[in-house]
């Protein structure tokens, strides 16, 4: 497998499963996508995000309304508590073509990667299914180690930018730009405030 990020919005997503992992799916996609969520009983917590509740009970679903439900489906995620039932699911889902996730199986086409965001950034971690509990760690450990990535992108645009109209040889500029990066001390000036960060770029790289 490889990572890979893509444009969600508008496509339709079959959560099969209404419990807390089916919540966590649905969150995951929502509120991008257009999340339809079949199941006996729901989550309590599903009232607070846009789906469409198909009440159902699968374990005596037949095949055909598995296929109706899925069809033109972008992507099947099964998510019950029955290994037996989300394989099934999966059979079905590449019978019909359609891209298939397993919270409890057989490994699907796509994984569900626990995910860092901000308003310029976004950080997908994997273990393949091997341990979520080391995704979660990794993504606790980078929100620790770098709560301030926002920030830092948006001075490197800033200061590309200005690097575009004040210094005319490319490789000089990337190099300036890697250099801030690694600055401990741009770092230090984010923390207090993002002018000062830039005022204190522009009098030790502008000169």
């Amino acid at each position: 497998m490889i990572p890979l990020i893509h444009d969600m919005n508008g496509k339709k997503v079959v959560i099969f499963g209404g419990g807390e992992v089916g919540f966590r799916k649905a969150s995951f996609f929502y509120p991008e996508s257009d999340i339809y969520v079949v199941s006996r009983t729901f989550y309590k917590k599903f009232n607070s995000i846009n789906i469409t509740a198909i009440e159902k009970e699968l374990n005596d679903a037949e095949d055909n309304f598995f296929l109706d439900i899925i069809n033109e489906s972008f992507l099947v995620v099964a998510a019950t508590s029955d290994q037996n039932l989300n394989n099934h699911i999966g059979r079905l889902s590449k019978k019909a073509g359609i891209l298939f996730n397993n919270a409890d199986g057989n490994t699907g086409d796509v994984m569900i990667p626990s995910v860092i965001s901000g308003k310029n950034y976004m950080i997908a971690i994997s273990t393949c299914g091997k341990s979520p509990g080391m995704s979660r760690y990794i993504r606790k450990s980078l929100e620790e180690r770098f709560p301030d990535l926002d920030e830092m992108i948006s001075l490197q645009s800033e200061v590309r930018e200005l690097l575009k109209k004040k210094e005319p040889v490319q490789k000089r500029r990337n190099e300036i730009l890697r250099n801030i990066i690694y600055d401990e001390k741009v770092w230090e000036e984010l923390k207090r405030d993002w002018n000062s960060a830039l005022i204190y770029i522009q009098e030790k790289y502008f000169r």
